[in-house]
């Protein structure tokens, strides 16, 4: 048996965990590549493997980090299942629909401005007319807590989906494979979420023995700060572009982040600690997004229900929220004046409606551009957290005056206590690879669990790094 690495390692993008076991592939999502754009673009147009040779996907959540490259396997020759919980069937028919159309809107608008380099940088890998036959190689199974067990998914492997806390749907994978002195497991975390906060429940322990585990480590070298500290920051964000009738742009992910900080707004709106200013969602696919959250309402923790507990209150909705749909209710929002807030996405500010927001907003000293989620090496969020004075959007050069702040506190991604804590309830551990992950986060919690579990080996893999994990 031997895992490859071909991507989300040495890194926090693209994942991609390819297993071989008598002669059997099995595929650990299979997600975009984000960061500088020519070298994003040559490593998604050029996938390390042939698709028409992988026999099933296992896909563990929705964002398009993990699952954006789905489409280009298909139309590649992959024919195989794609296996995950109902929900990410659902969000990633959306997420994959709105990929297709941003890669194709992004293409034309270069092109009609003849943006040098659009030709090679932004021809879409696939279009929204590859979406259905991608759709329909999916194939659901429900988290343990719904009552989803061991799955027969090809012959001698089993799968089974524990609830990862990190977006709807997300789900920490178990692999059991019957090998002639028995049963050899492979537990794979996707990203993990955190415990304690509102809207999704908390991550599902691994109740089974596990050989091998692949762990996520975005935030393996840092604890984050508590949810009273987050509204703090946001209630000074607000006060602030309030105070100067100007607009506070958060770049968010469609999926998750957008999700957390609306429920936030709805809380601190309704208790009266900010006022009822007016608040738009720029996405349409948030907007859709927004619609499965509520089919999936059973999806919810307690708490979120203990936070709106009135008859129709609906966590992500309010009477000053809007969610925009059209062109022309994105574009009217440049020109008018604040005080306002605009979520857009997407998060690292690397595609999407938000660009034009920033465009539109780096140049005024009184806005406020808020970051609230892990920014990847060579994004654009990236550089301006960084201190960028100035950045290129669409081929153009803006100057930053805005004031640029950030929030890790309402990260969908586990710390490096949660995490080490999650490892430390898994049940015969043998060797841990972390993934998805800087080297210096990922450094950070191997040397954290060398301590507290000494006797498993913990590797660090690179893009392209090769394991035999049984011979």
């Amino acid at each position: 048996m031997k895992i490859t690495f071909h991507g989300g390692a040495g890194g926090v993008t693209g994942s991609k965990h390819l297993i071989e076991h008598r002669g059997k592939k099995i595929l650990l999502d299979c997600g975009f590549f984000q960061g500088r754009r020519s070298e994003a673009r040559k490593l998604n147009s050029e996938l390390p493997f042939d698709p028409s040779t992988i026999d099933v996907v296992v896909l563990s959540h929705a964002h398009l980090d993990h699952c954006g490259l789905l489409p280009l396997m298909v139309n590649l020759g992959f024919s195989g299942k794609i296996w995950s919980t109902p929900a990410t069937k659902d969000v990633a028919q959306k997420m994959l629909k709105d990929s297709a159309s941003i890669q194709e809107s992004d293409y034309n608008y270069l092109k009609k401005n003849r943006i040098k380099g659009h030709e090679t940088l932004a021809k879409p890998l696939y279009t929204r007319n590859d979406i259905p036959k991608t759709m329909r190689r999916f194939v659901t199974h429900d988290y343990v807590r719904n009552g989803g067990g061991w799955l027969e998914i090809l012959s001698g492997v089993r799968l089974k989906f524990y609830d990862a806390g990190h977006i709807l749907g997300s789900a920490v994978s178990v692999l059991d494979f019957r090998i002639s002195k028995g049963k050899f497991r492979i537990g794979y975390t996707g990203d993990l979420g955190r415990r304690d906060v509102p809207l999704l429940y908390d991550p599902q322990y691994i109740r089974d023995r596990v050989d091998v585990l692949l762990c996520e480590s975005t935030y393996g070298n840092r604890v984050h700060h508590t949810s009273e500290e987050a509204d703090e920051k946001i209630i000074d964000a607000v006060k602030h572009v309030c105070a100067n009738k100007s607009k506070l742009i958060v770049p968010a992910f469609s999926l998750g982040r957008t999700q957390a900080f609306v429920y936030t707004l709805h809380q601190l709106t309704d208790s009266g600690r900010i006022p009822r200013i007016p608040i738009y969602v720029d996405s349409p696919l948030a907007g859709r997004v927004t619609e499965v959250f509520k089919k999936y309402r059973d999806d919810y923790d307690l708490e979120s229900r203990a936070d709106f507990p009135r008859k129709g209150d609906v966590p992500l909705m309010f009477r000053n929220l809007k969610y925009t749909q059209s062109r022309d209710e994105s574009m009217s929002l440049n020109q008018a004046r604040g005080p306002m807030v605009i979520i857009s996405a997407s998060g690292m500010a690397e595609g999407g409606r938000v660009l034009h927001h920033l465009k539109h907003g780096l140049r005024a000293k009184k806005n406020l551009i808020l970051f609230t989620g892990y920014q990847a090496e060579n994004t654009l969020g990236r550089r301006l957290i960084e201190g960028a004075r100035s950045v290129r959007i669409y081929g153009r050069t803006y100057t930053v005056n805005a004031r640029i702040e950030k929030i890790n506190e309402l990260s969908a991604h586990a710390d490096s206590e949660e995490l080490s804590d999650y490892i430390n309830h898994i049940h015969g551990l043998k060797k841990v690879f972390f993934v998805h992950g800087e080297k210096e986060s990922a450094r950070a919690v191997k040397k954290m669990m060398k301590k507290r579990l000494p006797l498993v080996q913990y590797h660090i893999p690179n893009r392209g790094d090769s394991y035999e994990l049984l011979k």
